[in-house]
């Protein structure tokens, strides 16, 4: 009985040293690991949770200097008619906090639903208000910063394509006709449908059409660049808008799309595709006054560019 006491004992210490030395052993690897970690440093950071569709979950780090307004230039451009160009800034302060100062706006700024008088410092958790937007002001790690970046990602994004969602691109578009209307300006719309895609999945299989149309997503992102928004509407067909271009701009974009598309080259497994892609096109004033108006005007001209002949563009 004894000498299985005293051999439990042994096993029991044994037991402990071994359970010791893999502690230690993890304790080692832990800390390696963490040097790889995200940083736990907070930042600040504004995050939009009511305004314009197309800004809902956008979110931005704030650092030294912040402008928001409706400005491209601005470091948190918003949609909303009743933000002025430039309409607030935050700023650090050299102590590590941070103010905010309305731009002499024309609707002013509110914190937490009330009008502020010159500037005001910043609390965790505070809400801006700028005309219909509300902004969240918070402190977040690297680790809740990836985090947003990632569900804005998911949201905002069409994953064939990397394109913006239909959703954001519908309330960008929206927007701009607002402001094509206020500001006397030209916008056009185009409505595009690939030619040929029916072909490459009966022939190769729908991975082959898939990637076919996330690498035409691609070559229209490029080649509109920052002249306008396109998306993909459904299947493998696309839309655009284009602010501030009239009809004949427009003409000319869709016919370097054409080129591009047409000259791309697209190969997979080294299986060469050639598919094309058919545009219709329609412009603000003299098309309609209302999106439903223009994308059904643009939708008809591309039926009209199909019929033709395919791989043309038709208004």
């Amino acid at each position: 009985m004894i000498a299985c006491l005293a051999g439990n004992t042994f096993l029991s210490g044994e037991m402990s040293d071994k359970k010791r030395e893999r502690d230690h052993t993890r304790t080692i690897e832990f800390k390696a690991m963490r040097g790889s970690e995200p940083s736990m440093k907070k930042k600040a950071f504004l995050t939009v949770i009511r305004g314009a569709g197309s800004d809902l979950g956008q979110h931005v780090v704030v650092g030294e200097r912040l402008t928001l307004g409706r400005g491209p230039d601005c470091g948190l451009t918003l949609q909303d008619l009743g933000i002025s160009w430039e309409h607030a800034e935050i700023s650090k302060n050299p102590d590590g906090g941070f103010v905010i100062c309305d731009m002499g706006s024309t609707n002013g700024t509110m914190i937490n639903g009330v009008r502020i008088e010159g500037s005001h410092d910043l609390c965790e958790g505070e809400k801006i208000f700028l005309g219909e937007c509300v902004l969240r002001f918070a402190l977040a790690d690297e680790m809740d910063l990836g985090f947003h970046n990632e569900v804005q990602q998911l949201v905002g994004t069409d994953p064939l394509t990397g394109l913006e969602s239909k959703r954001v691109f519908d309330d960008a578009l929206d927007y701009s006709l607002q402001v094509a209307r206020r500001e006397g300006k030209p916008l056009a719309v185009l409505m595009m449908d690939m030619d040929g895609i029916k072909k490459i999945n009966d022939t190769h299989g729908h991975l082959f059409g898939a990637y076919a149309i996330g690498e035409t997503g691609k070559i229209l992102d490029r080649v509109i660049g920052k002249a306008g928004h396109v998306c993909r509407f459904g299947g493998d067909e696309f839309t655009a808008f284009l602010p501030a271009c009239d009809k004949q701009a427009a003409l000319e974009l869709a016919g370097r799309i054409l080129k591009a598309v047409r000259e791309a080259g697209l190969e997979k497994d080294s299986i060469p595709l050639r598919p094309t892609i058919s545009i219709g096109v329609a412009a603000f004033p003299e098309d309609g006054d209302h999106v439903l108006d223009l994308v059904a005007t643009a939708d008809g001209a591309l039926y009209r560019a199909k019929a033709s002949g395919r791989d043309k563009v038709s208004i």
